[in-house]
C-alpha cells in the first residue's frame, strides 16, 4: 500500500471557511483540507498528517463487498450460536446441557433481573442489530440504491458499536470450562463452535469495515437523492 498526502493545511481564514472537505488530525488537531495528491491520490493509498505524520486515513479495498459477505455470514451463524447447546455437563450419570439464551433466563429466574437484561442486550440484541444494520447498508450500497435512511442506520451502528460484548461471553465460557473440567465430564456442543466462529466473523467485520469510505458513499447517495 503506497502513501500520499491527500490532505493539506489550510490558512486561518475562518470567516470564509467551509466545513466541507475538512478533517482534523487525531493527534495534533491540525485542521486539513482534502486535496488531490501529485498523481490524483488513487484509491489504496494512506494519508498522513503533514505536521506530525499520523495516519489520517488508511483505505481498505473492497470494503463494501467484504463487509456484506461477513455480515451475512454472521447473521447465519447468530441463531445457532445462541440456541444450540454450548456444552453438556455429566455428573454421576446426570447430564444437563445449556445454551446462551437459557443461561440468561436462569439469571432472570434467579432474581438477577438487571444482570439478565444487561446480558440480553449486550450479548444478543445489540450484536444482532449491528450485523443486521451492516448487512442492510452494505447491500443497499452494493446495489447502488438510494435511501435517506442509510445515514440514520449507519449512525445507529456507530452508536451501538461500543455496546456489543460477545468477547465477554467467550471469556465467561472459557472460565467455566476451566473451573468445571475437574468436577465433571464436559462435552462441547455445536453452539460453542458456532459462537467461536461468530466471534471471529464479528472481529473480521470490524477490520474490513472502512467507515470513511462508507460515509463518502452515503454522502454521495444522499446528494443523488436530493438531486
Amino acid at each position: 500500500m503506497r502513501e500520499s498526502t491527500r490532505f493539506g493545511p489550510i490558512r486561518p481564514r475562518l470567516k470564509n471557511l467551509s466545513s466541507s472537505g475538512l478533517t482534523a488530525c487525531p493527534d495534533c488537531d491540525l485542521l486539513l483540507k482534502e486535496t488531490p495528491g501529485r498523481e490524483g491520490a488513487p484509491e489504496g493509498r494512506k494519508s498522513r498528517c503533514p505536521r506530525c505524520g499520523s495516519v489520517l486515513y488508511s483505505p481498505r479495498k473492497n470494503t463494501v463487498e467484504r463487509t456484506l459477505a461477513l455480515s451475512l455470514t454472521g447473521l447465519i451463524l447468530f441463531f445457532p450460536a445462541m440456541l444450540l447447546p454450548v456444552m453438556a455437563l455429566d455428573v454421576m450419570g446426570l447430564e444437563q446441557s445449556t445454551n446462551l439464551v437459557r443461561g440468561m433466563s436462569v439469571l432472570f429466574r434467579s432474581g438477577f433481573h438487571a444482570v439478565a437484561i444487561l446480558a440480553l442486550l449486550t450479548g444478543v440484541a445489540i450484536p444482532f442489530i449491528k450485523l443486521l444494520i451492516l448487512f442492510i447498508v452494505s447491500l443497499t450500497l452494493s446495489l447502488k440504491s438510494k435511501s435517506y435512511l442509510l445515514i440514520l442506520f449507519f449512525r445507529m451502528y456507530q452508536f451501538l458499536d461500543e455496546w456489543g460484548m460477545l468477547e465477554i461471553y467467550m471469556l465467561g465460557i472459557l472460565v467455566s470450562i476451566i473451573k468445571l473440567k475437574d468436577l465433571a465430564q464436559l462435552s462441547y456442543g455445536m453452539g460453542l463452535f458456532c459462537f467461536a466462529a461468530l466471534l471471529i466473523i464479528t472481529v473480521c467485520t470490524a477490520i474490513s469495515l472502512d467507515e470513511h469510505q462508507y460515509w463518502s458513499l452515503l454522502d454521495g447517495r444522499r446528494g443523488e437523492t436530493h438531486g
